[in-house]
């Protein structure tokens, strides 16, 4: 035979055979969608939603007085419970001691869902069975100082006492000796172990003139933990991108579209001014995409693996997303942080929902 026609032939050969291999890809990537969700199955089975907070920080995740758990991160995992089981209420809450065993727990199935104040990062990431689903609240690295300190801005800072945690329990200190050689300061760096409400014990007891940590979490811990909360004051500048997400396990991808899609659906809600007061109204909306949303002209739900009206429960029963953060760090809550970043992206916010439709 001919080089030049045996060089043809294997030429069509291989090209039908990757030809062949791209259908089978294809349909294995059809099918994908329609594919079953363990996780979701487990949920449905068990008739309540594991859910892994902190729960020792106000406003993210704690115990209300009646025991009741209470915040951002423990309301969007009532959202959830709300879209897959029609109840907010069916959450277990499950704590860990660190931040690895949190971690930990989800990649061995302990919890469903973990929305626990974590920062989403390379580390956190790469090379393990989790998958971050979304930004919960864009938060900063900050400095809290006393108020009567004389210290208006980061660069003030220079020579004083800055209490912070340990190298091994988080990446504050490399933040916060990056900062300071950007801003040409010198900082005498307080190190503690401690963390949750016990990271101001230093600074109560007058070891630092200033503590630092993500700003949400020391305005949660200056309103909640400082005899008088005027009495300090958090710094404008923030040094370091903390993008808040809640993760699922990875392998489940049907599982991770629902959780992430109910962050979507809880921040289009406020944009669309669908607000849980308001769903009579907009039950008889003729926007199309508040139509889709709230299962109205039906659909999503079912690719979901859930009722057409999921996105309504979660709205309906917790807020949208506006109501749930006014509600646990708001102007109008004790915590009372500012939107910031985590705003609407029309407000010149980073919060920018996957349109429904």
């Amino acid at each position: 035979m001919p080089r030049c026609l045996l060089g043809l032939l294997l030429l069509f050969g291989m090209a039908g055979a990757a030809a062949a291999q791209g259908s089978a890809q294809g349909s294995a990537q059809g099918a994908a969608p329609g594919a079953a969700s363990p996780t979701l199955e487990a949920v449905k089975q068990r008739g309540m939603l594991r859910c892994g907070v902190f729960g020792q920080l106000p406003g993210f995740s704690a115990p209300d007085p009646d025991g009741a758990m209470r915040g951002l991160d423990a309301d969007f995992c009532r959202a959830v419970a709300a879209a897959v089981l029609g109840d907010a209420e069916r959450v277990t809450y499950v704590t860990a001691p660190s931040v690895e065993a949190s971690l930990e727990g989800l990649e061995a199935g302990r919890v469903d869902v973990l929305s626990s104040n974590l920062t989403a990062t390379a580390s956190r990431n790469a090379g393990r069975n989790l998958s971050p689903i979304g930004v919960l609240l864009y938060d900063g690295q900050a400095v809290l100082v006393r108020a009567d300190a004389d210290v208006a801005n980061f660069a003030q800072l220079d020579g004083k006492r800055i209490c912070v945690a340990a190298a091994d329990i988080d990446n504050s200190q490399a933040v916060l000796a990056n900062a300071a050689a950007r801003a040409g300061i010198t900082l005498r760096m307080v190190e503690t172990r401690q963390s949750g409400p016990a990271l101001l014990d230093g600074f109560k007891a007058g070891d630092c003139e200033g503590v630092t940590a993500d700003a949400a979490a020391l305005a949660t811990l200056r309103a909640t933990d400082l005899p008088d909360p005027a009495a300090a004051t958090l710094l404008p500048e923030r040094l370091s991108r903390e993008p808040l997400t809640p993760f699922v396990r990875g392998g489940d991808d049907r599982w991770r579209q629902i959780v992430a899609w109910t962050l979507h659906a809880l921040v289009a809600a406020e944009e669309l001014e669908v607000t849980s007061a308001g769903l009579e109204a907009a039950l008889h909306s003729g926007n199309a995409e508040i139509r889709y949303l709230l299962g109205l002209d039906r659909g999503l739900g079912q690719r979901l693996g859930l009722a057409d009206t999921w996105a309504l429960q979660a709205i309906r029963q917790v807020g949208n997303y506006g109501e749930i953060f006014e509600r646990n760090l708001g102007e109008g809550s004790p915590i009372g942080l500012d939107r910031g970043l985590s705003d609407l992206w029309r407000r010149g916010g980073l919060m920018y929902p996957f349109p429904f439709r």
